[in-house]
């Protein structure tokens, strides 16, 4: 049906502002363990401690490259459609994903009915 068409769409739309809003929490909070981890390091006496705090760091840093790049690839879906003009026709294209769908629904339903009874 067209009408799945225009909703995939527009759920794709708003599946990259999820997305992306999701990738740049995850890289802050990444970002801000950086710090955590840093001290840790500088404060571990134990060599062998280190050592395990350095891996959680390298965890930690190749998290955040992942969350950067979803960021990055969503950034520019989610700018585009935060502009007015462009967010006026993702409203309109939502009307428009309605008005499909009450014709699909008429074309579905529609029955005929003889004008002329013939005997």
């Amino acid at each position: 049906m067209v009408s799945e068409n225009i909703k995939a769409f527009l759920d794709f739309v708003d599946e990259s502002r999820k997305v992306y809003a999701c990738a740049l929490d995850n890289m802050r909070r990444e970002e801000k363990k950086l710090q955590d981890f840093l001290h840790a390091i500088e404060f571990e006496s134990s060599a062998k401690e280190r050592s395990k705090i350095c891996t959680k760091l390298h965890r930690s840093r190749k998290a955040r490259r992942d969350y950067k790049d979803m960021v990055e690839e969503y950034e520019e879906i989610v700018k585009f459609f935060q502009d007015p003009q462009h967010k006026k026709t993702l409203d309109q294209m939502t009307n428009l994903l309605g008005r499909v769908r009450k014709v699909e629904k008429y074309h579905r339903e529609r029955q005929y009915f003889p004008r002329v009874k013939e005997d």
